[in-house]
Order: structure tokens, then sequence, then C-alpha cells
């Protein structure tokens, strides 16, 4: 073998390596890069929630909001409390009998409401914002959690509900 064709090959054998490394980075930086995209982003109160009186929000991780003790006429197996589908899952669940073990819960009482709303809560993971209920009407940023008129005639008190960010009350049950 002359000494120059050997060289040929070492050097082709070396850029065939090189390629591969480089080929291989490529797709290391890409993969990252499709992590970072898909990656979820913690949820911003109250832009990344919604709440919704005629059924789940098409697209959004949504947790239906009931009392069974309600009467029918008051609709409520419709409502649902929605968190934006691109952000981090908080774990939301509702319990219409105390707080659920192992969760960060805040009591959802409407006091005006004549029905068994007294043990009602809404659930969630321990990395979730802190939330707070206001019967009250709004303090801050906050989702109203509101009824249609129809609905608000036969439901006192539910006109000026609101879910905020800010902790008033909340316990963890473990």
């Amino acid at each position: 073998v002359a000494p120059g064709s050997h060289q040929a090959v070492v050097s082709t054998q070396s850029t065939g390596n090189l390629h591969t490394t480089i080929n291989m980075f490529s797709k290391i930086c890409l993969f990252a890069l499709l992590a970072l995209v898909a990656a979820k982003r913690p949820p911003r109160f109250p832009q990344d929630f919604r709440w919704s009186s005629a059924g789940p929000v098409r697209g959004w991780r949504c947790t239906q909001i009931i009392e069974p003790a309600e009467p029918p006429q008051t609709t409520w197996r419709d409502n649902y409390f929605c968190q934006h589908p691109h952000t981090q899952d908080i774990g939301m669940q509702w319990s219409y009998a105390g707080p659920i073990k192992g969760k960060k819960c805040v009591q959802v009482l409407e006091t005006a409401d004549p029905h068994t709303w007294r043990d009602n809560y809404l659930c969630t993971n321990h990395r979730a914002p802190n939330m707070r209920w206001s019967s009250a009407g709004p303090k801050g940023a906050c989702v109203r959690w509101k009824k249609s008129k129809l609905r608000i005639d036969r439901e006192p008190g539910w006109t000026t509900t609101c879910a905020g960010l800010k902790l008033e009350h909340a316990e963890n049950i473990d």
C-alpha cells in the first residue's frame, strides 16, 4: 500500500467518524430542543384557568364541580373548572364530601346557597399555586364561577363567587 493511499483511507475513516459524531450531536440537540418545547410551564393565575357552566372546555383539563344535594333545576351537573392544557397538571380534584387526604384543598363555600356546600373542596397537588375562595366578590386576580342568568335567579349567592390565587384558606390533609 502506497503511503499516500493509506493516508487517504485514514482520512476517510476520520471524516466518517466526524460526520457520525456531528450527526449524533445534532440528534441530541434536537431531542433536547423538543423536550424544552414540550415541557409544560407552571400555570399562571387567572389566565390559565376557565370556568364553564356549559360542560368541559374542549382541549382543556377540566374538573367537574358538582353537588349532588343540589336540586335538578339548578343544573350543577354541567359546571367545570378547567386548566390550560399547555401547563403543568396541578392535579385538580373536586370533593363534595370534605377535603381529600394527601391533597392541598380549599373550601368552596357559598353561605347564601341553602344546599350542602359546607363540605365542598377544590383540591390540588402540593406543587399547585395556593388558591383562595371568596363568595364576597373578587379580591385581586380571580376566575368567576358564574352562572347563566336563568340559574342566578334560582341560585342565591352565586353571582359574586370567585376562585382567586392568594392563600386564604387551604388545608393539607395527610
